[in-house]
């Protein structure tokens, strides 16, 4: 591990995003409660883990656990840069639909905060100055943009170019432009070994199983047979207390029909967490000027990245900052400070630190530069209304929820 050298200043990071093929970021972790503490991984389909067996840099090979996908590092990066921009520690171009006035309880919704980001259908189905968003100059300018010329996209949600998009709801449905991710984070515990799952509930009201209760007829429980629900045979459908949250239950371990037990929370070795930002994926990406020189169009293209590549780094020590309380029972802590590398087109490294403030410091001074090449950045919001069918939508669909 090379020695780390001092905090990156904007040259170092315009000449990364100018030449080096990416800069990677690892952190070693362990439980909240201490080594040898027990955490709990996602789960998917039957109950189970993502479980494999991973080669570590030693070469040994040892069972290992996702703890934190591709996908859901996305979405806790992008809530760590909101947290930023809304404490008024960065800004940057941010379109948001505004709910506020027509449907209680939502607020704002951002992209960071929706799934396919600009391209969600939530943006489609909004209006920019009393016109559907998709019909506006700004969404006609998204619907054209490409890596040949992501102009629009930075002008309107640079996010989009760091996390991905694909705008497959508008119009031209899966031919919709495609932005690869150039931000990627993923975390791994090592060395795993898998628990067991207990329950166990003692009733303060001893309510005895040999009691009769029937499921009502017009919802929740009765303890009258007239009231109750019939089966196909028409007799009255039996519940036991457990059913309704009553009751005691045995302790046992957990099995729900499976011969084997359920995996109940993991012991491992640690954890890591390996972020890399591309930057040969940002190099990629192209912000063209009719007319202008081979060097304003070099310019242009070099603040751009320089900028992406700010916010990416942004969203990655405020994500650090805010710590990685995943889930229930799987909140972990570092080791030791995270180790930025830039990695040198040759495989090399260089090392260097970063700490939020000197992140936000980075990212205003790239907003500086882009305003000077004719790429000016919007400091504040892009504000959306939902549009009438939206919000009909949404009432209807919380009435009927409430009837059922």
């Amino acid at each position: 591990m090379p020695a780390r050298e001092s905090a990156l200043d904007f040259d170092s990071l315009a000449a990364a995003v100018a030449g080096s093929s990416a800069i990677r970021v690892r952190t070693r972790l362990q439980p909240a409660g201490g080594p040898g503490d027990k955490v709990f991984p996602p789960t998917y389909d039957g109950a189970i883990y993502a479980t494999e067996r991973r080669r570590t840099a030693e070469g040994a090979v040892v069972d290992c656990v996702l703890l934190d996908s591709v996908q859901s590092q996305a979405n806790r990066l992008e809530a760590a840069l909101l947290a930023a921009y809304d404490r008024g520690e960065v800004r940057f171009p941010l379109m948001a639909v505004d709910f506020s006035s027509r449907v209680d309880g939502i607020g704002r919704i951002t992209a960071l905060d929706a799934p396919h980001r600009i391209a969600d259908a939530i943006f489609r189905d909004s209006l920019l100055g009393g016109v559907a968003f998709r019909q506006s100059d700004a969404g006609r300018a998204f619907e054209k943009s490409s890596v040949a010329d992501a102009t629009a996209l930075l002008m309107l949600c640079p996010t989009a170019l760091v996390f991905g998009t694909w705008d497959s709801t508008g119009a031209a449905g899966g031919l919709g432009n495609k932005f690869a991710r150039a931000l990627t984070s993923e975390i791994v515990g090592y060395g795993v070994e898998l628990g067991v799952r207990t329950s166990s509930r003692i009733d303060p009201l001893r309510i005895e199983k040999l009691v009769d209760i029937f499921r009502a007829s017009a919802g929740g429980w009765t303890l009258d047979p007239a009231l109750a629900a019939r089966d196909k045979k028409g007799e009255p459908v039996k519940l036991k207390p457990s059913d309704v949250n009553h009751g005691n239950v045995t302790p046992d371990i957990v099995r729900d029909g499976h011969k084997e037990p359920i995996a109940g929370g993991i012991t491992m070795l640690h954890a890591q967490q390996t972020v890399v930002l591309s930057l040969a994926g940002l190099r990629k990406l192209r912000f063209p000027s009719a007319g202008a020189s081979v060097e304003a169009r070099v310019s242009r293209a070099r603040a751009a990245w320089t900028a992406l590549g700010a916010l990416a780094l942004a969203a990655v020590v405020h994500q650090h900052s805010d710590g990685f309380d995943l889930r229930s029972r799987c909140a972990l802590v570092p080791e030791a400070a995270p180790v930025f590398e830039e990695v040198l087109p040759d495989g090399a490294v260089r090392g260097f630190t970063l700490t939020p403030d000197e992140a936000n410091s980075l990212l205003a001074r790239a907003a500086e530069v882009l305003g000077r090449v004719g790429l000016p950045w919007r400091g504040e919001e892009i504000v959306l209304e939902p549009n009438p069918d939206l919000v009909t939508l949404l009432q209807r669909g919380r009435a009927l929820a409430g009837a059922e």
